[in-house]
């Protein structure tokens, strides 16, 4: 996938970073792998030699342009959010984390990410997998430590966190994802968002919570 050597002793210019990481997600989700880095520069408003500055390759950019996308998996802040959940209740801490988990997966554009994700993996096998280190799995993680440092400190009875997290993501997403990824019914809307979350939780604590009721 590679096309030209990385650029070496160019200042990175975070704007221009920005810019040509929407031009690719934009041109990738419309037309695929095969939109060449010289469309994706022009639409960016970059040089194509600055876009090889911040990437070395094709490859590269689309990783990149994944890891952001799959960055929204966790929160609109990154890692600051989970690093703030020592200081807040479980509920609290499950519940945000639920509704940013849900509306990514209720974006429809999902579908194009899925298309992307396979086609590229037909040349790079472990593509997919470092997508889902970078953003998904590193999301369950989060979710599972959540859930560790709850049996840790009596909230939650003891179980297996990672299956336990697996169970809770279920719960917020069920068949409706795959519907709405379908186009078989409409996004969730925000009032809807927040009752699945909310019914999931209610289960979940249901089966796991050591607090009475």
């Amino acid at each position: 996938m590679s096309e030209t050597p990385r650029q070496k002793g160019r200042p990175k210019d975070p704007l221009k970073t920005q810019a040509i990481l929407q031009a690719a997600r934009k041109l990738f989700l419309e037309q695929g792998l095969e939109v060449t880095t010289a469309e994706i520069a022009r639409v960016a408003g970059v040089a194509k030699a600055t876009l090889y500055a911040n990437f070395s390759d094709k490859e590269h950019l689309i990783e990149a342009v994944l890891r952001q996308e799959s960055d929204l998996t966790i929160s609109d802040h990154g890692d600051h959010d989970f690093a703030q959940r020592h200081h807040l209740p479980l509920i609290e801490v499950l519940t945000a984390f639920g509704y940013r988990f849900v509306r990514f997966i209720n974006q429809r554009e999902l579908t194009g990410w899925d298309r992307l994700i396979a086609s590229a993996a037909v040349r790079h096998p472990d593509l997919p997998g470092r997508f889902y280190a970078a953003g998904p799995g590193r999301a369950q993680q989060m979710l599972e430590a959540i859930i560790a440092e709850a049996i840790e400190a009596g909230t939650l009875r003891a179980c297996d966190p990672q299956e336990a997290a697996d169970e809770l993501a279920g719960l917020w997403l069920g068949m409706t994802s795959l519907a709405i990824k379908l186009g078989a019914r409409h996004p969730l809307s925000d009032d809807e968002i927040k009752q699945r979350v909310e019914r999931a939780l209610d289960v979940f604590l249901r089966a796991y919570s050591l607090a009475p009721g």
